[in-house]
């Protein structure tokens, strides 16, 4: 083996690295330099799945890498929250992060769920929310949120109402408008998955059901379904004729969101480039019509953002999950 002096050794590692020929680690490259993962924890077809993938074409046409999704389902999304919790914390794996995995899940799966949702992630952004609505078969004699409230408390335990499943978004969400009402005494009918608990409302199975406002404006616009109210705090552009339950003396606030989370660890300049160029992404006109077209409302928060909506959510929901009795099969 020839054994070079030091100083020309240098050198010519400094040529080569000039020629490109170095791997791109050892060049410094900037981040990201190779394709990136974003975990979508629920099958296809969904809300979290659609924004996923419009997320993954628009950040990819932007940071010029390709943007694959994944998804990851099952326990209501926790596998896949679970897995990302796990990845390595160089950037290059996301969490497309709900209110289930990360507002809800903390209570309603206790010391079954494998992470922290404070701990075991990355916050990078608050990326979208979407307003709920609560909807009521057009038998029901009422016309709004008032009368209806009358009715329940009129007749205890008469009426049912349908949800995705127990300790699902769409059961607390009644739970909420329930507490907030008085303490409705309601009968749950629980189905497993949105599509069923929607098909027992409009079929008069069930008098009431909430959904998110996509799922919900074609059955309105149909005259299947009355809306009862909006579970926000503003009214929902897409129905700007119903009002928020707060507007009518009923006040409570059941949004849902969408976020981008990485695994724990994750370097400062690492979370802080991913939050400005996702925030950049979704704040384009065309992603924020797109994404406006399934009901979700870009917020694009800094970092910060989502540690503070996890703070206010996870009591929230958590004491909606307690209230409700529901515990995870």
């Amino acid at each position: 083996m020839v054994h070079l002096p030091r100083r020309q050794a240098l050198m010519i590692i400094g040529a080569v690295a000039a020629s490109g020929t170095l791997p791109a680690a050892a060049q410094g490259a900037p981040f990201p330099s190779r394709p990136l993962r974003i975990i979508v924890p629920h099958a296809p077809g969904g809300n979290s799945d659609t924004f996923g993938r419009i997320l993954a074409q628009k950040l990819s046409e932007r940071i010029d890498q390709q943007v694959v999704v994944e998804n990851r389902p099952g326990a209501g999304g926790t596998l896949g929250s679970a897995l990302v919790s796990k990845a390595p914390p160089d950037g290059y794996t996301l969490l497309v992060a709900d209110n289930g995995t990360h507002a809800i899940a903390p209570t309603l799966y206790g010391t079954k769920l494998s992470y922290d949702v404070f701990k075991d992630f990355t916050p990078i952004t608050l990326a979208a929310t979407f307003p709920t609505v609560i909807m009521i078969h057009p038998t029901v004699p009422a016309q709004n949120a008032k009368e209806f409230v009358a009715l329940a408390k009129s007749q205890p335990g008469k009426l049912t109402y349908s949800s995705a499943g127990t300790g699902n978004g769409s059961h607390l969400t009644v739970e909420l408008f329930r507490a907030a009402a008085g303490g409705l005494d309601m009968v749950h009918v629980p189905y497993k998955g949105g599509a069923p608990a929607v098909q027992a409302l409009l079929s008069g199975e069930v008098q009431l059901s909430s959904v998110s406002v996509n799922t919900a404006l074609p059955h309105i616009q149909a005259g299947k379904v009355r809306a009862l109210g909006v579970a926000s705090l503003k009214r929902s552009p897409a129905l700007p004729d119903v009002p928020t339950f707060a507007e009518n003396g009923i006040a409570f606030e059941g949004d849902s969101w969408l976020a981008i989370m990485g695994p724990p660890g994750m370097p400062a300049d690492i979370a802080a480039k991913l939050n400005q160029e996702i925030a950049a992404t979704l704040r384009q006109p065309e992603t924020q019509e797109r994404l406006a077209r399934i009901g979700l409302e870009v917020v694009a928060s800094p970092q910060g953002g989502l540690t503070d909506v996890l703070q206010r959510d996870v009591p929230k929901w958590g004491k909606a999950v307690k209230d409700s009795g529901a515990v995870a099969d």
